[in-house]
């Protein structure tokens, strides 16, 4: 009994806390990353040999680096990256733009340079029919069963060669070297199927405008173009951020932007295609107006999407051609 008191008589008094504390300073925070920083150094052997104790540069770095994402900053090599988006890019390359596609043996590298990128002639068609994919398979000779994100059918042609693709809602869209063949193709499948007596009421045939795109290795003065070739070129600022040139009597429209982007559109054969790019390049190389930043050749609108695939969704989507003559 004596002993329990005497334990009571040793118990410590309850510590009062103190309202007005508000946590840590600034330099016990300071102090706190010194302390990682010095933990984090595998290097601890404490040697009386000078050469073992000094640090090399590129621990020196990785402890800058560590210290910065501490206190809120952006390591350097971030910085420098950004810095490299806002710099001009002047091209290494010489390129011949009187006619680009004379010399075969550097076609490649003046393709690349340019980003030329060629689009495959297509056709849509929408049917008013349901499908079920699997019946419809095994109906069609010669036939494959696409199930990945759009279930399809897929059928080839042989002449002329196209490739078309029948989707479960009704849509009917076929691709082919040429905006002909592509037509052809089309037509070849929908009769396939009404002789398996499908009930079919087609509707709302169309083509793709956008037949191939490449970008100038610097920007373009718009206004000068406009102003020697007013007969050629449509502008309209409130509506569009490009201009529209067509040759007189000529098929093919390019839709050119400022930052030297270049869309070929309404053509309807390779040969076309590229007789019209060919024609056309050395024109666009007497307007040059200085060299762009890499973040405003990108032109990101929202991560990955840029103006480039912007424009081009909305002027297929322009069947009317309200967009290019406006």
């Amino acid at each position: 009994m004596m002993e329990d008191k005497r334990n009571d008589d040793r118990q410590e008094e309850p510590k009062t806390v103190d309202t007005n504390d508000k946590g840590a300073k600034d330099d016990e925070s300071v102090a706190n990353i010194q302390n990682l920083l010095q933990a984090m150094d595998l290097r601890i052997d404490h040697s009386t040999d000078e050469t073992d104790t000094s640090e090399s540069e590129s621990d020196k770095v990785v402890k800058q680096e560590v210290s910065n994402l501490f206190s809120g900053q952006l390591p350097i090599s971030m910085w420098d990256s950004s810095s490299e988006e806002n710099e001009p890019e002047v091209p290494d390359v010489d390129i011949n733009y009187d006619n680009i596609f004379e010399d075969v043996s550097k076609l490649t590298a003046v393709e690349k340079h340019l980003q030329l990128l060629y689009r495959p002639f297509s056709c849509e068609l929408e049917m008013i029919s349901r499908f079920k994919i699997y019946e419809l398979c095994i109906l069609i000779t010669g036939s494959r069963c696409d199930t990945d994100c759009y279930p399809s059918v897929t059928v080839k042609t042989v002449n002329p060669i196209g490739l078309v693709k029948i989707y479960a809602g009704g849509k009917a869209v076929s691709t082919a070297l040429t905006a002909e063949s592509a037509y052809i193709s089309l037509f070849k499948v929908v009769r396939m199927v009404e002789e398996l007596d499908f009930k079919l009421d087609a509707k709302n045939l169309s083509r793709n405008i956008v037949n191939a795109s490449f970008c100038m290795p610097f920007e373009l003065d718009l206004y000068l173009l406009c102003e020697q070739h007013r007969t050629k070129v449509t502008r309209n600022c409130r509506t569009r951020p490009f201009i529209t040139y067509n040759n007189e009597g000529e098929n093919v429209v390019f839709a050119v932007f400022p930052t030297g982007f270049v869309l070929v559109l309404h053509s309807t054969k390779p040969s076309e295609t590229r007789a019209a790019i060919a024609a056309f390049l050395p024109i666009l190389a007497q307007y040059k107006d200085g060299y762009a930043t890499q973040s405003k050749k990108m032109g990101r609108l929202c991560g990955d999407i840029s103006y480039k695939l912007l424009w081009e969704h909305r002027l297929e989507e322009d069947k009317e051609g309200q967009l290019l003559y406006s």
